[in-house]
């Protein structure tokens, strides 16, 4: 079975001004979901579609920030539905304080203070290993469902349906570049090539810490990761535009 490496979960609270939440004329709803990556847009019993026409496609995020609307602290749990999945996929997610990589639900709450919001959730939708790539055309359809176990009997919940689509190649469309990463294994130094701006990346080790001061530099479309610090080892690495989650992609490291 494919073997899932849980990344470290980051947990920053945010005060957006009330207006952003108003809905109508009407008060603000309890517990608001935005998609982080399009403006922060209120998607509450909405539909968010990642589209990719990459077949080489290695991961596909949905990242939301929770915003808590009521004068009380919420201890947020969270369950997944999932309504249809590709073949040869597979996806988890993470919420503060961690992964869950094998569960359709948290057991750990995620305590938001009163009228802020927190920006921890990550989805993670990928291939199986055990197939090759290019992973089939498809359509993943994914609810997930926020709810606090603490305002009993007066409900505190949101959900937002994700949609990952794999299309392939249309009628008047370019392939999208695909990203490579080479050698595999790796000694001293990764190659990683893309055809996307680059400003930041974090690397993960098995455990999900987060590895400090790594090393590279950016040439024309290829970047390359210094591993001399390195223990041997699987990481993954998760590049940035900005705050922007471009791509994640997974090394092997053997010296």
């Amino acid at each position: 079975m494919f073997k899932h490496f849980p990344v470290l979960v980051l947990k920053t609270f945010f005060l957006i001004p009330g207006f952003l939440f108003l809905l109508n004329s009407s008060q603000a709803q309890k517990l608001v979901l935005m998609d982080y990556n399009h403006g922060n847009k209120v998607v509450n019993d909405d539909l968010i579609t990642i589209d990719t026409t990459d077949l080489n496609a290695l991961e596909l995020n949905a990242h939301l920030r929770i915003q808590n609307n009521t004068d009380k602290p919420l201890a947020l749990f969270m369950k997944k539905i999932i309504n249809q999945m590709v073949d040869s996929t597979s996806n988890y997610f993470c919420l503060y304080p961690k992964c869950w990589p094998d569960a359709d639900s948290t057991d750990v709450a995620d305590s938001i203070p009163a009228g802020l919001s927190d920006s921890s959730f990550v989805t993670h939708y990928d291939h199986f290993f055990r197939y090759e790539r290019p992973v089939p055309p498809g359509l993943t359809s994914i609810t997930y469902f926020f709810y606090d176990h603490t305002t009993f009997p007066e409900p505190v919940e949101a959900r937002v349906t994700v949609n990952y689509r794999i299309s392939g190649v249309g009628i008047g469309e370019q392939p999208t570049k695909k990203i490579s990463v080479y050698p595999i294994p790796a000694n001293k130094e990764t190659f990683i090539s893309i055809d996307r701006p680059i400003t930041g990346i974090a690397v993960i080790d098995m455990d999900g810490r987060e590895i400090r001061d790594v090393q590279w530099t950016k040439k024309s479309d290829k970047i390359i990761l210094q591993l001399d610090s390195f223990t041997n080892g699987i990481y993954l690495a998760r590049l940035f535009d900005h705050e922007l989650l471009v791509q994640t992609v997974k090394l092997i490291v053997c010296h």
